[in-house]
């Protein structure tokens, strides 16, 4: 008797929760799709790759549930699989933001040379906008790219000015504003921009070979934060491999969990100070 009563009213909190779980669900999904597609849409069509957005949703819901599934049979582990599942949820959002540091960089290596070619081609005698359109055909991506989008957006109806804060916009960093503030004060004032141009591209040069100093004094210290922070991450795979029981403990139960969780905080502190401590601002 208490056993059909005890199912019975689980059978009826199932059905009264059902609604707001799904409702719940919905609302998650919803969010997860508008992120999804805001990363595909705007940051990596912004880095001129362009991703068809729903094929992509679905590509990654099927990574998540592959992983998950494949992790946590592999480790006989639900929390393992749950963790992978989220890792590969966030994939995506890293790997824009690493592709889109990453053609960053090349934007700002190449700008001290196109800077001295546009101050070139105003000596010779070209306006602004030919230098730019003829830079635009030479020169190779991912500068040509933007050069070539800002051409567009002028013909477009869009002025020169503000085709180049939206260039200043999309690349970001001092460079490009000190080129796009160069560009709008010899428009509106007047002066010799050929020269502020190959100074500008100088000082450029200049501070990256600065910078790639800083990069190779401060290479040791990265690569130890590195090791330094993978190793626990290499330590907890061995120990789990070679005592398997002991360590079953660490995934199974809520002291386990608990120490998981303050390891996992102790390495993202740790790793955001060594980050903090080989970082030179120039």
């Amino acid at each position: 008797m208490y056993l059909a009563l005890s199912a019975a009213a689980v059978a009826a909190a199932a059905c009264l929760a059902a609604p707001g779980l799904l409702a719940a669900l919905r609302a998650w999904a919803v969010r997860l799709r508008e992120s999804r597609q805001a990363t595909v849409e705007r940051e990596l069509a912004e880095s001129f790759l362009f991703v068809d957005s729903t094929r992509f949703a679905v590509l990654l819901a099927a990574s998540v549930v592959a992983v998950s599934l494949g992790v946590a049979a592999a480790g006989h582990s639900g929390l393992l699989g749950s963790l992978a599942g989220a890792l590969t949820l966030l994939l995506p959002a890293a790997g824009s933001r690493w592709w889109r540091l990453r053609r960053r960089r090349r934007l700002l290596q190449q700008l001290p040379d196109c800077l001295e070619l546009l101050a070139a081609s105003l000596r010779s005698g070209l306006a602004l906008l030919p230098a730019i359109q003829h830079l635009a055909r030479h020169q190779p991506p991912p500068i040509a790219q933007e050069l070539t989008l800002v051409v567009r957006r002028h013909r477009l109806g869009a002025t020169l000015e503000d085709a180049l804060e939206d260039l200043q916009r999309r690349i970001g960093g001092q460079e490009a504003t000190l080129f796009v503030t160069a560009v709008a004060v010899a428009r509106q004032l007047g002066g010799n921009l050929s020269e502020v141009l190959m100074r500008l591209s100088q000082t450029l040069r200049e501070k990256q070979v600065i910078e790639g100093k800083i990069a190779a004094l401060t290479a040791q210290g990265r690569l130890q934060a590195q090791i330094v922070g993978l190793l626990p991450l290499v330590l907890l795979v061995v120990m789990t491999r070679m005592e398997p029981r002991a360590m079953r403990l660490m995934y199974t139960t809520a002291q386990g969990w608990a120490t998981l969780l303050v390891l996992a905080v102790l390495e993202i502190t740790g790793a955001l100070l060594l980050r903090r401590l080989v970082r030179v601002e120039v």
